[in-house]
């Protein structure tokens, strides 16, 4: 009875309706959502949740697109679902709202977001969450004690453009992601958290790995509906490999799963314990309960897929239909599924759990108060503390390769002030955890409401590295590198930027204590550290700053709003003295100046934990330079101040880009006046005297040279952001004119009001074709006017990029010019004179060209040293160049020449290739040229089972021919991974008889060779056919990926005996692993080739042997014929990493069994050859690779040693 009546008084306090992948009409309707629209009460109790996948395939389509209507008339059909109600809506985002993972999924992401949130249908509370494409987390509170925490899993996923570090995210890595989700677990433990993303963390769908009997038969099904193509065995190859190793969007796929057991884990390890996961992605009705969590999943919105029947799922359907979660006043928790399939009913129902019960939360004994003498040290005043006792000082060896750099400074006890958190200030509050990638900081609040930043002095400089630079050789050495950033630079800055009048945060030096009543869940972060408290938001009235993010949408929102340029120059050139590499858009925060008519941004440099930078070890140098030469650091002198710039190169190219080098000289000498020997000496006696005492004065003095040298190096940091300049103009109407004055190039952007009045100039800059060899004008939205005038004359390149709506082109004069718009008839192009049209369905993505600044590359020399059986010793060293351009993704050009040369069998080999992208709108050109002199090539005879007779050194069969080839294809992108290219062939080959006195090729008759033959110049033209697919993780070292390689060549023989020479090859590797970082990586690798011509050379034959790439067995061309089959497994087992300070990196095991044979027209074979070997492997840096192994097959053995590119590299 009392049961029955606690139950009657029970009400829904809140109802929450789950809704995934519902991006699809069905017969011009929307079943689900009139279900829920008709028979679920949308009331202000009701969230409306949209579990991603909001629409197919491909996400919101640019506005202009021929199928927007069509797309958005299926998000208005899920938006208007809580119309003229009192419930809310909530989307997130899933896999195809990214475009399925394509390159321009961010582009579709943000304008899904601002179509939601600013949606045509009137009443109705809708809102897209997270916002800008960040990660999240985004927690909402529901009421009732229920918090949502929404995170886009997809964006952990996306492997293209995406907010990292020069975002307004709040989150800008996976680590911060998964921190802050554990973060805000941690502070509603009391609560109801429901963890809401596109992708489950259980599943007994497709991508939870189950598959049916169709799968194998008929695998391309799961791409394709009705696309019933029998393949009976490679279906099932498809299924396993899939179930096992999966796909991208698969729960087994590593970096997917990578995900799972993060955010598992921090939400386990937050002990809070009432937590549901929802989501959608799989096309049907699940739930799950493994351990203490349920997970829920509702992905019926428009689609359905097959179910496993799993013992794990309480609940499993495959049909239309959603989830609903009721919480009742009392805090229990109720689930139920509804179907829509023939009539609308519920299927299921389920009490989940009750949140009522008091949490205690467990008291951290991790850590114990730090105590100097009997009196614990929160009660001092102050003590004197290292700020690192893991830096020691070293000597030796060690010193020679990794540097002192700063190491006596962080391992130096300073007096400092203990953080009295209650007194500090008027008495602390802490609001919340902070930091970046290389610090953790608390965010806090004083009693009157300002708001403090207490950051660690401790870094994680590994983590500051730009994300093309992760994984490389300078992340290996991150310990070291934390011994080269100065522990107490911040505090040597405010009196430098002061008389700049920049400004910046003043940092005070505290020990903060083992106040375990104070810092509560944050005590293993912070208690027992040296920190540094500083203002958080700083500006010269005290208004509220905003971020660089903030501050350029404002900026080309409004023409009437700029930022101070000159005030960031300043900046900047402080950044240039102190040696400050990390100054990405997140390293400032911008105060403003009401003008009246607009208004003026002026700068705020923050986060100077990489000031005074400097690592002073030889092999540090030499490595780093090679990978990351922004890392030159703070030295007497100033090295390559192009690179110093790198991490600043989106934000210099927005910021800087209206001033003159009249402006720059001016600044500079404003800059050396203001900053004397005495500031200089002043600021640098801020360091704790027990630091100055150690190396200060060296800074003094190396602060002193930099500033004498920046007049010079300054200029030639200007000169490199001027080559190619960005003109920016706004979402506002714009008048943009070009014109000549003398031998320069006028730009001149005007603001036009509603009348089209031009009178206010917003920017104007005259370029000199010495410096500047390309100008971009970006009109962005609104209707701009681009404007180049008859007389206008100069080789400088305009790209003209015009933006959305409508555009007027009037191009004259003598300036070559690019223009991009959209294909539409709205744009107008009124005169063009020297013009390329690139409009296009598709145009460049402003964002992207704005933003995708490259630095240009030139490496050398990578060296090669290799030992095999077949060449003896071999040496090489390869160049590469990569330069960069508008919109060549993924570079402009890139360049490898390559020599190799065998000191044993004295033969060299000299290599190009070239890729030239874009050389027409899309198509690529690809140049390779190949040289060998001599070609170490085997040759015993044509067959499947020729024999090497008893005792003979294999040398007696060892052929030395000359070769040249060239080919250049023209390549066409399919997608991202798919590569078709076609061009010309030409081959040549000539061989000298005094060089094969001591072979078989003296007698060739013996091997069924012609003498005349074989000794005759052969020349070959003809053309070839290519199609790649490639989409492997890494090529130095793949661990996922599949490279699948089609040639067709046919040439037509010139010289004597020459015949004409048709074939095909094809070869496929596949490389899986079952978690990332990889440490078990399998190998499949399987191909063939036949040869189609009646008569051909032996130096063309189809070849089993290490010459193949994938074979490692085999001696180099062992078996030949007309055609060849062949098949290989490999396995890599990673060992452990080296941490080693001189050269780091993992080393593993490898084994292989290699299975093949080849056929010859005329004979008649049966035998399959068998080769099998292992060895082991080392990547130092992960950068280039080591690996011995050694082969078996027969009777022969092949021993194989590479320091280089490749496991077996050869002639």
């Amino acid at each position: 009875m009392c049961i029955t009546l606690t139950a009657q008084t029970d009400t829904i306090a809140q109802r929450i309706v789950l809704i995934g992948d519902a991006g699809k009409l069905n017969d011009g309707r929307h079943p689900v959502v009139d279900a829920v629209r008709e028979f679920i009460p949308l009331d202000k109790r009701t969230t409306i949740l949209y579990l991603g996948d909001n629409l197919y395939k491909h996400g919101l389509p640019d506005p202009e697109a021929s199928n927007f209507k069509s797309a958005s008339a299926i998000l208005d059909s899920q938006i208007a679902i809580a119309q003229n109600t009192k419930a809310k809506v909530i989307m997130i985002p899933g896999n195809h709202d990214w475009q399925n993972g394509n390159r321009a999924g961010y582009d579709a992401i943000v304008r899904q977001q601002l179509y939601v949130d600013f949606p045509i249908i009137k009443n109705v509370d809708a809102k897209f969450e997270p916002e800008d494409g960040c990660p999240g987390p985004v927690p909402v509170d529901l009421g009732n004690d229920v918090l949502l925490i929404i995170f886009d899993s997809q964006w952990w996923l996306q492997p293209y453009d995406k907010p990292g570090i020069e975002s307004d995210c709040d989150c800008k890595t996976k680590d911060e992601l998964v921190q802050k989700i554990k973060d805000i677990a941690m502070h509603n433990t009391d609560k109801l958290i429901i963890v809401a993303d596109h992708h489950p963390f259980k599943s007994n769908g497709p991508h939870g790995g189950y598959f049916t009997l169709k799968q194998h038969i008929f695998p391309f099904t799961d791409m394709k509906e009705n696309l019933y193509i029998p393949l009976p065995v490679l279906g099932s190859v498809y299924v396993i490999a899939r179930s096992v190793f999966g796909a991208t969007q698969d729960l087994s796929y590593p970096a997917y799963a990578n995900m799972i057991k993060q955010v598992t884990a921090a939400i386990s390890t937050s002990l809070a314990p009432n937590v549901i996961f929802v989501s959608g992605h799989e096309h049907n009705l699940q739930h799950i309960k493994e351990g203490k969590y349920n997970y829920i999943v509702s992905g019926g919105g428009s689609k359905e897929t097959r179910i496993s029947k799993h013992n794990s799922g309480k609940f499993n359907a495959s049909e239309f239909g959603f989830a609903v979660l009721e919480i009742s006043t009392h805090k229990n928790v109720n689930l139920k599924f509804y179907s829509v399939v023939d009539s609308f009913h519920q299927k299921y129902s389920a009490y989940l759990l009750n949140y009522s019960k008091p949490i205690i939360k467990p008291v951290d004994s991790t850590l114990t108060p730090v105590v100097l003498g009997n009196t614990e040290l929160k009660f001092k005043d102050s003590v004197s503390m290292p700020a690192s006792t893991t830096l020691p000082v070293v000597h030796g060896l060690k010193k020679y390769v990794m540097g002192e750099n700063y190491r006596r400074e962080w391992s130096t006890p300073v007096k400092m002030k203990v953080l009295n958190m209650r007194e500090a200030k008027g008495g602390l509050k802490i609001t919340g955890l902070g930091g970046g990638q290389q610090t953790r900081s608390l965010r806090l609040k004083d009693s009157t409401g300002k708001e403090w930043v207490l950051r660690g002095v401790n870094k994680n400089i590994g983590k500051a590295l730009p994300e093309e630079f992760r994984g490389t050789a300078a992340e290996d050495f991150s310990p070291e590198l934390n011994s080269a950033a100065h522990p107490y630079g911040a505090l040597i800055v405010p009196a430098l930027a002061k008389p700049l009048d920049l400004i910046t945060a003043h940092p005070e030096l505290y020990f903060v204590p083992d106040d375990s009543t104070f810092l509560g869940i944050y005590r293993p972060l912070f208690a027992n550290t040296v920190c540094l408290l500083e203002e958080r938001k700083i500006t010269k009235t005290d208004a509220e700053s905003k971020s660089t993010a903030k501050t350029f949408k404002k900026i080309i929102d409004d023409n009437d709003h700029r930022p101070i340029e000159k005030q960031v120059l300043k900046a900047r050139l402080l950044d240039i003295l102190i040696g400050d590499f990390d100054r990405h858009f997140g390293q400032w925060r911008w105060g403003t100046i009401d003008t009246g008519k607009g208004k003026l941004y002026y700068p705020i440099p923050r986060d100077r934990d990489q000031a005074f930078f400097n690592s002073e070890g030889k092999i540090f140098r030499m490595v780093t330079g090679r990978e990351l030469p922004f890392l030159k650091g703070f030295r007497k002198n100033i090295h390559k101040i192009n690179w110093l710039g790198y991490t600043a190169k989106d934000f210099d190219r927005i910021f800087l880009t209206d001033l003159s080098a009249k402006d720059w000289q001016e600044t500079i000498q404003e800059f050396n006046n203001e900053m004397t020997d005495e500031v200089i000496e002043n600021a640098v006696h801020r360091l704790p005297p027990a630091i100055f005492a150690i190396n200060g004065e060296k800074i003094i003095q190396k602060l002193k040279s930099r500033r004498n040298q920046i007049a010079t190096e300054a200029m030639k940091f200007y000169r490199f952001l001027s080559r190619k300049v960005n003109v920016i103009g706004s979402n506002q109407k714009e008048y943009f004119k070009v014109s000549s004055f003398g031998d320069k190039l006028q730009v001149r952007v005007y603001e036009k009001s509603r009348n089209n009045d031009t009178s206010f100039i917003m920017y104007s800059r005259l370029f000199d074709p010495k410096v500047t060899k390309e100008i971009r004008l970006f009109g962005l939205n609104s209707e701009d006017v681009f404007d180049v005038e008859p007389n206008a004359k100069s080789s400088i390149k305009l790209r003209i990029i015009g933006g959305e709506n409508n555009d007027t082109f009037n191009i004259r004069g003598q300036v070559k010019n690019i223009i991009y718009d959209k294909l539409s008839d709205v744009n107008f192009i009124q005169h063009k004179s020297h013009t390329k049209n690139r409009f296009s369905l598709t145009p460049p993505s402003t964002a992207r060209s704005i933003m995708g600044f490259q630095y240009n590359r030139f490496d050398f020399p990578n060296l090669n040293f290799a030992y095999n059986s077949d060449d003896g010793y071999t040496v090489g060293a390869r160049f590469t160049s990569t330069t960069y351009g508008f919109q060549n993704l993924p570079y402009a050009t890139h360049q490898e020449l390559a020599a190799l040369y065998g000191t044993n069998r004295k033969a060299f080999q000299v290599k190009y290739s070239g890729v030239f992208n874009h050389i027409t709108k899309d198509k690529d050109l690809l140049v390779n040229v190949n040289y060998v002199s001599p070609a170490l090539r085997n040759f015993t005879g044509f067959g499947n089972e020729t024999r090497v007779i008893d005792n003979q050194n294999f040398d007696f069969y060892r052929s030395r021919f000359h070769y040249f080839e060239a080919e250049a294809f023209l390549r066409k992108r399919v997608f991202d991974r798919l590569q078709l290219m076609v061009g010309p062939y030409y081959g040549r080959y000539w061989n000298q008889y005094d060089a094969s006195r001591t072979t078989v090729f003296h007698t060739p008759q013996e091997v069924g060779l012609d003498s005349a033959d074989i000794y005759s110049t052969k020349s070959y033209i003809g053309g070839k056919f290519v199609m790649r697919f490639d989409n492997r993780n890494n090529t130095l070292f793949p661990t996922r990926g599949i490279l699948w390689n089609n040639e067709f060549l046919a040439t037509a023989g010139h010289g004597y005996h020459t015949n004409n020479f048709v074939k095909y090859t094809t070869d496929m590797a596949i490389y899986a692993s079952f978690t990332d970082p990889a440490k078990i990586v399998f190998g499949l690798k399987f191909g063939g080739g036949h040869i189609f011509s009646k008569n051909f050379e032996y130096f063309q034959a189809m070849s089993l042997g290490a010459d193949h790439p994938n074979i490692h067995g085999f001696r180099k061309n062992r078996y030949v014929g007309s055609g060849m089959m062949y098949g290989s497994l490999d396995l890599k087992v990673k060992l452990f990493d080296l941490d080693s300070y001189i050269i780091p990196g993992p080393i593993g095991l490898m084994a292989f069994y290699d299975l093949g044979r080849v056929w010859m027209k005329g004979q008649s074979s049966k035998k399959w050859h068998g080769a099998y070997g292992g060895g082991i492997y080392f990547l130092p840096f992960n950068h280039f690779l080591v690996s011995a192994t050694v082969g078996f097959s027969g009777h022969e053995r092949l021993l194989n040693f590479n320091l280089g590119t490749k496991i077996n590299l050869n002639f």
